[in-house]
């Protein structure tokens, strides 16, 4: 990574970091993009260039959507595909763990505003098609397979899961694992067609 692909990263995470405390301090409302530039000592050009808009601050904690898909790319070609995917889940979180310490009360943002909530479905939507690509990828399959379409979304319902994390003091990739395990040991039911004619 070049110079200024660092500072670039850096600003980021400053700007983010400083926006997730004013959010939690004042409530997201309350909050101005201008409030944010202040505190990091920036001009509010720069707060716009990187987050057009306030919800990508409050969701910039999550990274890049593409990050559980290029985890997964990098797993040993003969894994199981579907521990794959949890290994590629787990070190998601353990980043996402390490980058933010507000990580934990997210929810407090998100629950009071709808548009936080808005911007983080948005963001799942698009981790899911990332990992849809990259699972079918690793299968041989196309990237619309219902069956890989269906894994992947499994995949974001237990990041769903994380972030509904009690206040037991575990992680959020503590949480994780025990959610994989709970719904690999009760097999999931599915939907059934009923017959044309049934009632």
């Amino acid at each position: 990574m070049g110079l200024r692909e660092t500072n670039a990263t850096r600003t980021r995470q400053l700007l983010a970091e400083t926006a997730m405390t004013l959010f939690l301090d004042r409530g997201y409302d309350a909050t101005t993009m201008e409030d944010v530039a202040h505190a990091a000592d920036v001009g509010i050009s720069t707060v716009y260039r990187y987050f057009p808009k306030k919800e990508d601050l409050a969701t910039a904690f999550l990274g890049d959507a593409g990050l559980m898909a290029e985890s997964l790319r990098g797993r040993p070609d003969d894994e199981d595909p579907e521990l794959s995917l949890g290994h590629a889940l787990v070190a998601f979180l353990e980043h996402v763990e390490r980058a933010s310490p507000h990580l934990g009360r997210f929810n407090e943002v998100a629950e009071a505003n709808p548009r936080v909530r808005g911007r983080l479905m948005d963001w799942f939507t698009e981790a899911h098609q990332l990992l849809c690509e990259s699972v079918a990828a690793r299968r041989g399959l196309a990237p619309d397979d219902l069956g890989v379409g269906a894994t992947t979304w499994m995949a974001i319902f237990v990041l769903m899961r994380t972030s509904e994390r009690p206040p037991s003091g575990r992680s959020g990739s503590q949480v994780a694992r025990d959610v994989m395990r709970t719904l690999a040991a009760a097999p999931l039911r599915v939907p059934r067609a009923p017959d044309d004619h049934a009632g």
